[in-house]
């Protein structure tokens, strides 16, 4: 039982990792909150918002609304098939990966704050970014034993979030 616990706990830091049981509702929770965040983006027509804020970065990059749809299930499924894999392989990774989601949709989160601070005007996911992403980024690190700060683990994650962004983006243009 003793051996069971220390081989939870991450490294030093003393915070347990928690049980499967937990660690699948975290990602189950992670999973969903992505995909109601990108609901509001479909629903709010994220595409005709960027279009009508041209000088704001990103505007060429989204198509219409049926091809930025199709970004946004790439990118649900994309999560979706990450939480599944870690779960059902029980992978060591798992916690570590989901903090690093988790810090992923933090950064969406503050670029939709702050394109609608600089706008003037509620960016579509805004409203689920603060209500929902937020809450979910705070309850991660809350209960996940904290990351590894390397540069080499957040130049990973960087390049990930970027490439899964912009490969949807790609694949749904070529798509259309």
């Amino acid at each position: 039982m003793a051996e069971e616990r220390a081989a939870q706990t991450a490294g030093t830091s003393g915070v347990a990792v928690p049980d499967r049981g937990r660690l699948a509702l975290l990602w189950a929770v992670t999973v969903v909150a992505l995909a109601v965040h990108n609901a509001e983006e479909l629903l709010r027509d994220l595409p005709r918002w960027q279009a009508d804020h041209p000088r704001l970065p990103g505007s060429a990059l989204y198509g219409d609304q049926a091809q930025f749809a199709v970004a946004l299930a790439i990118v649900t499924g994309l999560a979706l098939v990450l939480a599944v894999a870690a779960v059902a392989r029980r992978a060591a990774w798992s916690a570590q990966v989901l903090v690093w989601v988790g810090y992923a949709l933090l950064v969406n989160a503050a670029g939709h704050v702050l394109l609608s601070v600089v706008s003037w005007s509620f960016m579509p996911g805004v409203l689920t970014s603060v209500l929902v992403l937020v809450p979910v980024f705070v309850l991660l690190t809350r209960v996940l034993p904290p990351v590894r700060w390397t540069v080499s683990s957040v130049l990973v994650t960087l390049v990930a979030a970027f490439g899964v962004v912009v490969g949807s983006l790609v694949i749904a243009a070529a798509l259309a």
